[in-house]
């Protein structure tokens, strides 16, 4: 007869085999770790040495063995950009963030080297071509984003002086024309960058916008059903084209532009307002009221403490595009 301690010690030794397998993979697992941490710690010694180039062929050494090891990764990039090779420096970042998408080491050194590789390329530019349109289209850019309207005219005037037939230097004219409201100046320089081709979504829509304020709407349809035949994923679009047709009297045709850029936009408050609206014209008060319920409840969540249930109505003007 077994006793119970007979038991035990079969079983003991029945498990033997498993255990054995368990602890030779632990201690895998730990010994892999050890010398990821030693490589880790040897190459971070060399860099602040100074010996970067040991600091790399330390890092590259183990990467080859264990690539998905991010903070080595790091570590070579760091090493890369050390020693000026800003190609290597980024493609270790980008890697480093492939296997380890919330490294902030990887994120903040790769936005270092970008903004540093990005800085010795405009140098390069601007000895090379310093009076080119590409170096006035960047001056430009900067004097727009300085918010320096003036500044930035003279600078894309400049630009397209240089290369009159620039599609790009032509739609950002236009854009600053249509932001200071001066929309015959914006269609002129949309216009002019459509003749040059090929028409792409943004001189479409910017087109179609001008139209539009200008009440010109019949144009604004025909300029803003070529803007969402080129992006149909536009929210912004549909909504464009919705208004353009509620404005010109054919609510019909508006609503299934307004219910598209709600499929796309699903927080579209003014395409909610202009859909109740486009309802009520055509005698369909439930779906309006539908329509300005789902837009009390949006306005609702955004203020915290609000009673989603009450049944006050919301009315925002639409803004045009």
């Amino acid at each position: 007869m077994k006793t119970q301690n007979d038991s035990l010690g079969h079983l003991s030794c029945s498990s033997l085999p498993r255990c054995t397998w368990w602890l030779a993979l632990v201690l895998t697992i730990c010994s892999t770790a050890s010398g990821q941490s030693s490589f880790l710690k040897d190459c971070t010694r060399a860099f602040y040495r100074g010996q970067y180039a040991k600091a790399a062929d330390l890092a590259e050494k183990h990467l080859h063995m264990f690539p998905n090891d991010a903070p080595v990764r790091v570590m070579l990039g760091r090493a890369a950009l050390a020693l000026g090779n800003f190609p290597k420096a980024i493609d270790a970042f980008q890697k480093a963030l492939a296997s380890d998408p919330k490294n902030i080491d990887a994120l903040y050194y790769l936005s270092l080297v970008s903004r540093e590789s990005s800085r010795r390329e405009y140098e390069r530019l601007f000895s090379i071509a310093p009076d080119s349109h590409r170096v006035h289209q960047l001056l430009g850019e900067a004097a727009l984003a300085a918010n320096n309207m003036s500044e930035a005219e003279e600078e894309f005037q400049k630009a397209l002086k240089a290369n009159p037939r620039s599609i790009e230097i032509s739609s950002e004219l236009a854009e600053l024309k249509r932001s200071q409201s001066k929309f015959d100046e914006a269609i002129v320089f949309y216009e002019r960058a459509e003749q040059i081709g090929p028409l792409n979504y943004e001189i479409a829509y910017g087109l179609g916008a001008c139209y539009t304020y200008k009440q010109d709407y019949s144009q604004a349809i025909d300029w803003l059903r070529k803007a969402v035949a080129l992006a149909a994923d536009s929210a912004a679009g549909h909504f464009a084209l919705g208004n353009a047709l509620f404005q010109y009297g054919d609510s019909s045709a508006a609503i299934p532009e307004l219910n598209v850029s709600l499929r796309l936009e699903p927080r579209m408050k003014q395409a909610y307002f202009l859909l109740a609206r486009a309802y009520s014209k055509l005698g369909r008060p439930e779906d309006a009221k539908a329509a300005l319920k789902k837009l009390d409840d949006l306005n609702r969540s955004e203020m915290p403490g609000q009673d989603t249930n009450s049944t006050g109505e919301a009315n925002p003007k639409p803004d045009k595009p």
